[in-house]
């Protein structure tokens, strides 16, 4: 599976996606975690026509659903691992083409995916997932005064979301 992750590496463009799905047939799929859903159209509008069998995963949460509208197969995403009770009904709900209700959860993905990304990365998720009952080893650089403020109150938001939606 190919992964598109221009936040943390170079992105894969479109004819290096393509030459990949045409040429190699164990590159079975696609991870974006660009956000791009126009990229996302392009792609599935080259590829399926000569890869039917090609899955293409949104990595973004943010546009989750507009990923599933695009033509989507899923979505790997961190909040997942936080969160699948929401996310696994989000899928389910767009499967069966209710799409209002998955806006809604969309919006508690969103919501609790904001503190969780603003944390340097990957530590707002495992705090998140922490409070799941995940134990997670914490980060082993040291974090100035800033990251340290910020994770706490990336705690506490997400410890009150979690709370109010009945998941602790």
């Amino acid at each position: 599976t190919l992964y598109n992750i221009p936040m943390f590496a170079s992105p894969i463009d479109l004819p290096t996606i393509l030459k990949l799905a045409e040429k190699c047939p164990r590159v079975v799929g696609i991870k974006d975690s660009s956000g791009d859903v126009p990229l996302m159209m392009r792609m599935i509008a080259a590829i399926k026509p000569i890869r039917p069998d090609f899955s293409f995963l949104t990595g973004w949460e943010p546009v989750l659903i507009p990923m599933l509208l695009a033509g989507c197969s899923g979505g790997t995403h961190a909040t997942s691992g936080v969160v699948p009770e929401i996310t696994a009904k989000v899928f389910e709900l767009a499967q069966k083409g209710e799409w209002d209700a998955a806006m809604g959860l969309q919006r508690k993905i969103q919501q609790i995916f904001e503190p969780m990304i603003n944390c340097e990365f990957p530590n707002g998720f495992r705090i998140a997932a922490s409070l799941r009952g995940f134990d997670f080893t914490q980060t082993t650089y040291d974090l100035g005064v800033n990251q340290r403020n910020l994770m706490h109150q990336a705690q506490r938001s997400i410890r009150g979301m979690l709370h109010e939606w009945g998941m602790l």
